[in-house]
């Protein structure tokens, strides 16, 4: 019978020898192995769908909202340009996408797909529930947040300067629509319209 300081001299040679062959193994395996394990380079086609399929997001949001009749007469006069420059943006992202061969992301089937879309994103509300003007301005203010800050991320990785000044140029309307959208909601106090001074949204 092993006696316990010999037990431990063989789990202490054994676990060497088993750090031993997989360091080998790795080794072994060189530049291979690497590029198993490192991320593959997200192309500009992959950047730009994902900005297209937020925009068709936000589209599908300002014209639910616009065709309840959930918003004040007032708040649905300011809403109806910021849909129209949700469509100049898609319009112009399909044009990059047509240049770089990527692959167009659908829009929103339905309004339950919209709402799950919101909540991966982390966006609090949904179509489905919305109890008045309140509720939708909420929801497109939390949204255009979100879409500013999948901009921002994506300026801070576009090599191409076409698209980085198309992506900049998004952006800042988007921004604009926060703020426009903040005003509704807080009438008079620009501290709570516009809480801050950068605009990265949310990440």
């Amino acid at each position: 019978m092993l006696g316990a300081a010999t037990r431990r001299e063989l789990l202490v040679t054994g676990a060497r020898a088993g750090a031993g062959g997989a360091a080998a193994a790795l080794l072994g395996a060189g530049p291979a192995y690497a590029a198993s394990t490192t991320p593959a380079p997200v192309s500009e086609a992959a950047r730009l769908e994902r900005l297209l399929s937020v925009e068709l997001l936000m589209l599908f949001c300002y014209t639910n909202v616009l065709g309840t009749s959930l918003l004040t007469p007032h708040a649905e006069t300011v809403l109806t340009p910021l849909r129209a420059h949700e469509e100049a943006h898609i319009r112009a992202l399909r044009t990059r996408m047509a240049v770089l061969g990527g692959r167009e992301p659908e829009p929103p089937a339905s309004v339950v797909a919209a709402d799950r879309d919101l909540a991966r994103r982390g966006v609090k509300g949904r179509l489905g529930q919305l109890q008045g003007s309140h509720d939708a301005l909420h929801l497109l203010l939390a949204l255009e947040r979100v879409v500013v800050g999948v901009y921002f991320v994506a300026l801070i990785k576009l090599p191409d300067p076409q698209l980085i000044t198309l992506s900049a140029e998004i952006m800042a309307a988007d921004a604009q629509h926060q703020a426009i959208i903040g005003e509704l909601l807080y009438s008079g106090n620009a501290q709570n319209a516009v809480p801050s001074g950068l605009v990265q949204g949310v990440q």
